[in-house]
């Protein structure tokens, strides 16, 4: 990402007369120093005038040199929250004109389990006026926001380093910067879930525990319990249950190795039954066929838990049928007053597939002549995309010549002729029998 900085310097305002100068020792003129009356920013849409003011430096009533006027724009400029910076100069005024940078990232805190959020915020926004928890992805705002970080912990007394690292996802977007402090061991002793009744508090720590004996992480932390602690009550059928963000709690105040508890609140909702499914979409498969893999009778728990392995199944059977990319789409019509759930399964089955161009790899001729002598899905069937993990255990007594080897699969899908070429990589994984 480029930066364009315009720094602008009305050099006929260092002429006014009441301008002050200095000299050296060598009786060399000094630079050009003018008293600043006042400080204007304009602008941004992200930052209130004062802490931009306040991030330049500058302060009304000091003596001032024209550099000191531009370091203040190259302050603003290096910081990386603006694509823009302008500055003007009357002899007395000095304005300052920024255009927003596009992007800002979200800053979190990883470890810093004696502080909460909003008292860091607070602390680092003190020293680096810029800072309202969010950072531009260039620029050394980042390192500022460090040497505040280091200066917090120093007072504390915590020994560690505070450093920072970009967090983004496998398709390359970055999410947010990730600020940790280096140095220490937050372990975590315990999972709480104040709000959750008390036999369901075990599941939850059962479903969490892996956490327990970890290094506290915010990161971490979240991810586990966003993906195992709804499970617990989406089995039990509590369709509205939602957590709060985690806040750790130090048990043991100790400044290398604290004892952390992990604290998540819990409000339940109401438990729902399982009423009945509703279908739409699927015409290509019957709706019983369907039901078939979803495992819920009425009556019983709201298990949106066996909800999802039942989608799964329905996705497999469809392709095994040929449709590649069909999906289902779940929602849930509740009854408030019966404590009943319907769920409503929208199926989208997208367009069939057939058979394209078998490739087998990693078998001298005589095993490949076989192979292709026992496979059925020939070139221009509807594929079966089932059929490949399966292929070696339907025909164990024709294959007998391939006991001790074993095959993966590679599908390449053809969106434009709806065609899918297979390949099959054979593997020897033990000595066969003399």
């Amino acid at each position: 990402m480029i930066h364009s900085i315009a720094l602008i310097l009305l050099l006929s305002s260092l002429c006014f007369p009441q301008t002050k100068t200095s000299s050296t020792s060598s009786g060399r003129a000094g630079p050009q120093t003018f008293s600043l009356g006042k400080v204007h920013a304009i602008g941004s849409k992200r930052f209130p005038e004062a802490d931009i003011i306040k991030a330049t430096g500058l302060k009304p009533g000091a003596t001032v040199t024209g550099d000191d006027l531009k370091q203040a724009a190259n302050r603003l400029a290096q910081c990386g929250l603006f694509k823009e910076v302008r500055f003007s100069f009357d002899g007395v005024s000095a304005d300052y004109a920024v255009v927003d940078a596009e992007e800002l990232v979200p800053a979190t805190f990883e470890n810093f389990v004696w502080f909460s959020d909003a008292e860091l915020v607070e602390r680092v926004h003190h020293s680096v006026p810029l800072f309202n928890g969010s950072v531009p992805l260039t620029g050394n705002l980042a390192e500022q926001i460090i040497a505040v970080l280091d200066s917090i912990l120093k007072q504390k007394g915590i020994e560690g380093h505070a450093t920072s690292m970009m967090q983004g996802t496998l398709a390359g977007q970055l999410q947010s910067l990730q600020f940790q402090i280096d140095g220490i061991e937050a372990k975590i002793t315990e999972i709480r879930f104040p709000g959750a009744a008390p036999d369901r508090t075990p599941l939850l720590q059962a479903a969490t525990k892996l956490l327990v004996g970890q290094d506290y992480l915010r990161s971490t932390v979240g991810a586990t319990i966003d993906r195992n602690a709804p499970r617990v009550y989406g089995k039990l059928g509590f369709l509205k249950a939602q957590f709060g963000a985690p806040k750790p709690v130090v048990l043991k105040d100790d400044a290398r190795q604290p004892a952390i508890a992990v604290e998540v609140p819990v409000q339940e909702g109401d438990q729902y039954t399982f009423a009945a499914l509703n279908w739409s979409g699927a015409s290509m498969v019957p709706t019983a066929e369907l039901a078939k893999g979803i495992d819920l009778k009425p009556g019983t728990p709201a298990d949106t838990t066996q909800l999802g392995k039942g989608i799964s199944a329905v996705k497999e059977l469809y392709g095994a049928k040929g449709y590649m990319y069909a999906q289902v789409r779940s929602t849930a019509t509740l009854d408030a007053e019966k404590h009943t759930a319907t769920f409503n399964l929208e199926v989208k089955e997208g367009p069939l597939y057939h058979m394209g161009k078998l490739e087998i790899q990693g078998l001298e001729p005589e095993r490949t002549q076989l192979v292709q002598k026992v496979w059925e899905l020939h070139q221009g069937d509807v594929y079966d995309a089932s059929y490949a993990s399966t292929f070696l255990k339907k025909h164990p007594r024709e294959l007998a010549a391939l006991n001790g080897w074993a095959a993966r699969f590679t599908q390449t899908i053809h969106d434009d002729t709806h065609v899918v070429d297979l390949s099959l990589k054979f593997e020897k994984f033990q000595q066969e029998a003399k």
